[in-house]
């Protein structure tokens, strides 16, 4: 008897802590982190929403579509890192919190006096304008609701808005913000507008459009849908948090065939190293045809996404009988809000999809696996594959035409554009004939469906031109020798700037990029920011410190060593 309570205790609590793992969330501090912005909270970007090539890490927080909003500190702490870049968060601001979480902010036009003192002590010691400081513990200290910067338009982004994150300090793992308790209206359920079916061969689709009416969502067509005996499922879904507002990425995503759970994912966290397999999260080739972002149920043998909270048979779909059965979709929010997609599907045994495994000689030379370290190797180009630069193994495709015009070599089509890669593959392509004082100017681009071209750099190694890819696609070598362009656009030489409080300077570089840029006024070097999706440089001009003839010189280097400078002289 005995020995059967121990069993049954057994059984229970394996059972327990099994379903536990499968729905357990950690509880994280609610009403701790106030708002960072004192204004309602509206969203223009989700945490986990897809974005390309990465998952979105934060909260994109809507500043009515204007700089200038003050930033507030949600709770006390110490500013524990500044970043400066013309790309990506632009000016960014880490404070560190003493309950064990970061606080991020992105996008931001400036900070508070303190932070731009120390930022500015740094800049000119190093003469740059990037920086990435790690500041010493309680160095700036910071109370809650403390004015900590304004709300901007830096970086990358596309319009006025905050980036919000909240990261565990410890393994630097960004979370949903939302999970903190942040006041936030939202009674709108997601939307699913679509479910696709994906077949074993990889050519045949089935796409069916969802209809909500009076917060009922079903397929447009009733019937029960005709399917192959294996296959895997895509659903194109949305949240909307305020009424009429922009799609926004999904919290949780649930499949039930017939009663039992067979697939489920949340976007409570992730680490950043995971962030690019969003492009096993959706259905990758579809994106890239059509724009449309399909999650799906298949998980690629090369997915390390640690998002899925329980997947059956990979996420593929196997009928064994003709019966029919009830497919499920449960689309929630973070405040629980859901939308439910109930349809049917039966086995067509006529339906036969599946893959075929047999290799010719000529595919087999031309696997690549996804796990293991490969190369491809021709007269011409050279590819390397490290691990894991795959999610699938793949017949790895290969074409090259005849380069002409600005083309200093062949054009070398790498497989295709359908194929995700998650790690940087090497790419070597060897150029025509040119004189060896060039080597240094030469450079790989990607040639695009329009003809048009993007640099993808390179640097001259034993004959050829060799660079890191992270997309499949064309490419080919042509040389840069022309200097980037400089032009003033609120001054001009002999200029009285008295009235002017920024001097606005464009700076273009035809292909290779920007690689060093400076300015120098009386022949002491001055800070210029640079705002990278436009090109734009501004100088702050303190008058107190001018003379009547002022002299500005600007210089600017690509990543070709082309090299251009101007000379002007501004009168006060």
């Amino acid at each position: 008897m005995k020995r059967n309570t121990k069993k049954i205790f057994l059984f229970l609590f394996l059972l327990f802590f099994s379903n536990a793992f499968v729905i357990a969330q950690k509880q994280y501090p609610i009403n701790y982190f106030s708002s960072p912005l004192h204004i309602p909270l509206k969203l223009a970007g989700t945490f986990g929403e897809p974005r390309s090539n990465h998952l979105h890490s934060g909260l994109d927080l809507r500043t009515q579509e204007k700089e200038g909003f003050i930033v507030y500190a949600p709770a006390n702490g110490y500013v524990s890192r500044i970043k400066v870049s013309p790309w990506g968060f632009g000016n960014a601001l880490y404070i560190t919190h003493p309950n064990g979480y970061v606080t991020v902010y992105g996008h931001l036009r400036g900070f508070n006096p303190a932070i731009t003192a120390y930022l500015r002590k740094f800049q000119y010691e190093k003469e740059n304008f990037e920086q990435d400081l790690l500041l010493p513990k309680n160095k700036i200290r910071i109370k809650k609701g403390d004015t900590i910067a304004i709300a901007g338009n830096s970086g990358g982004s596309e319009g006025p808005h905050l980036h919000f994150e909240i990261r565990d300090e410890r393994t630097e793992k960004p979370i949903n913000p939302l999970l903190f308790g942040l006041k936030l209206e939202d009674t709108l359920q997601p939307v699913i507008q679509s479910v696709k079916i994906f077949t074993e061969d990889g050519l045949h689709q089935s796409e069916f459009e969802v209809i909500t009416k009076h917060k009922k969502t079903y397929l447009k067509t009733h019937d029960t849908i005709a399917v192959p005996a294996k296959f895997y499922l895509g659903i194109e879904a949305f949240d909307q948090v305020q009424q009429f507002s922009s799609k926004k990425g999904i919290y949780q995503l649930e499949l039930y065939i017939d009663t039992s759970l067979f697939y489920k994912h949340i976007l409570e966290s992730f680490a950043f190293d995971e962030s690019r397999y969003v492009n096993c999260l959706i259905n990758y080739a579809t994106y890239i045809k059509t724009g449309i972002k399909y999650y799906q149920t298949r998980i690629l043998p090369g997915n390390k996404l640690s998002i899925y909270k329980y997947v059956s048979k990979k996420g593929w779909i196997q009928l064994s009988d003709n019966l029919s059965h009830q497919l499920r979709y449960n689309v929630l929010d973070v405040n629980g809000n859901c939308c439910e997609l109930v349809f049917y599907v039966k086995r067509d045994t006529t339906l036969n999809y599946s893959k075929n495994l047999g290799l010719t000689a000529a595919d087999s030379s031309m696997l690549i696996t996804y796990n293991k370290t490969d190369s491809f190797i021709t007269d011409e180009v050279k590819l390397n594959f490290p691990a894991d630069a795959l999610y699938d193994n793949i017949i790895m495709k290969y074409h090259s035409s005849k380069g002409t015009g600005k083309f200093l070599s062949n054009i070398h089509e790498i497989h295709d554009i359908y194929t995700p890669l998650h790690r940087n593959i090497s790419l070597s392509i060897r150029p025509d004939s040119i004189a060896d004082s060039l080597n240094s100017k030469l450079l790989i681009v990607r040639v695009k469906e329009d003809h048009s071209i993007t640099a993808e750099g390179g640097k001259w190694e034993k004959g050829f031109i060799k660079t890191n890819i992270n997309n499949f696609g064309k490419f080919a070598v042509v040389i840069d020798t022309t200097a980037p362009a400089i032009k003033p656009l609120n001054f001009r030489d002999k200029s009285n700037i008295t009235k002017i409080k920024k001097l606005e300077i464009k700076i273009t570089d035809n292909l290779a990029g920007l690689s060093k840029y400076n300015a120098f006024l009386n022949e002491k070097w001055i800070l210029m920011e640079y705002d990278g999706k436009n090109n734009l440089f501004t100088i702050d001009v303190d008058m107190k410190t001018l003379e009547e003839s002022n002299y500005l010189i600007i210089k600017a280097e690509d990543n070709r060593q082309n090299v251009s400078e101007i000379k002007f002289e501004l009168l006060k």
